[in-house]
């Protein structure tokens, strides 16, 4: 970076007392909230391998993979904070370069995102019944998202000023783009999820709406956080020039696409035990007439009379397979029902 510019063109007050608050102080906050939140991923990547042994190798490579790809663009995150704020103590004019690091932190970033939002892809693909007319469009979205982040990349690299980077159409058009489509992959993936299980959901059992119910607003929720930081960051980047809290705002949203993710594969034990105490059954989808053994006097013939419950189970993968229910048969005597 040159620094022959003149500073009156700078965005930074260099009356204040000190200009490295205005500039720096929402980053350093920001990007302290998304040290704890991958503190938070690393403790739920740590909780799935102890809970889901079982869980298919591409489940567990893609979990170990957004773990991965979470520690590098930590660890990138506060590379270009001690640029910054260590590196180049009291250098303000070093603020409006653009560290190298800043480059990989956004490429770690979209590589998270990809596999995330490729992996709730699949779940619209799977709980719609196989149907690319939800799917196709949120997978082209998400592409998008990946193309804007390489080019948002490539300019952090060829643009080595923020002053530079940040008056470009094509900063605006790449940051803009790629944030926006992540934004609208979430909303689709969001209102997809919701409608079929609102569509799925049972009008006999009360219990297993009310966790169809969970399942929804999490959804719901984890959709709107998520969108809700991609616009944050757009607008910091856009009108927010005096600052770079929109690089920490766009950490945290990282940090955010990877708990949710690692959060719905953990929910499931717990929807799970919720269903099971509450006595509902949110994956039956086939049962049998209840039959019971009831004593009859000598020489008449007993009626049997069995229990048999034959359940149909959906995994991660779409693949359905039959479970044996822990009352497959109850033998009662003296014709008296426990019940």
């Amino acid at each position: 970076m040159s620094t022959g510019e003149p500073t009156a063109a700078l965005p930074i007050d260099f009356g204040s007392e000190n200009p490295a608050e205005e500039v720096m102080g929402g980053l350093f906050v920001s990007v302290f909230v998304a040290c704890i939140l991958y503190g938070m991923t690393s403790l739920q990547s740590f909780i799935y391998f102890q809970k889901y042994p079982n869980d298919t190798r591409v489940l567990k490579y893609l979990v170990i993979t957004v773990w991965f790809l979470e520690s590098v663009h930590t660890a990138f995150c506060i590379s270009f904070m001690y640029a910054y704020l260590i590196a180049g103590f009291a250098n303000f004019l070093g603020f409006i370069a653009v560290d190298r690091s800043v480059g990989v932190a956004i490429a770690s970033s979209v590589a998270v995102a990809l596999c995330v939002q490729g992996y709730y892809t699949w779940r619209v693909f799977v709980v719609s019944g196989r149907s690319l007319l939800w799917t196709f469009p949120i997978a082209v979205f998400a592409l998008c998202r990946v193309g804007f982040g390489i080019g948002s990349t490539i300019l952090t690299y060829t643009h080595p000023s923020w002053l530079e980077l940040r008056e470009l159409k094509a900063g605006l058009v790449t940051v803009s783009g790629g944030l926006g489509a992540a934004a609208l992959v979430d909303l689709l993936v969001a209102v997809t999820l919701s409608f079929y299980l609102r569509r799925n959901r049972s009008s006999f059992h009360k219990e297993s709406n009310s966790v169809m119910n969970k399942i929804l607003v999490y959804t719901v929720n984890t959709g709107a956080i998520t969108g809700a930081a991609s616009l944050a960051c757009v607008l910091l980047f856009a009108f927010k020039k005096d600052s770079l809290i929109f690089l920490g705002f766009f950490a945290i949203q990282t940090k955010l696409y990877a708990n949710s993710f690692l959060g719905s594969l953990n929910a499931r034990a717990h929807l799970r035990n919720v269903s099971q105490n509450s006595g509902g059954r949110m994956f039956s989808s086939n049962s049998r007439a209840p039959e019971f053994t009831i004593s009859s006097p000598r020489g008449v013939p007993q009626a049997v009379i069995e229990v048999s419950r034959q359940t149909i189970k959906h995994d991660d993968h779409g693949a359905s397979y039959e479970t044996a229910d822990e009352l497959d048969m109850k033998v009662l005597k003296g014709g008296e029902l426990p019940y």
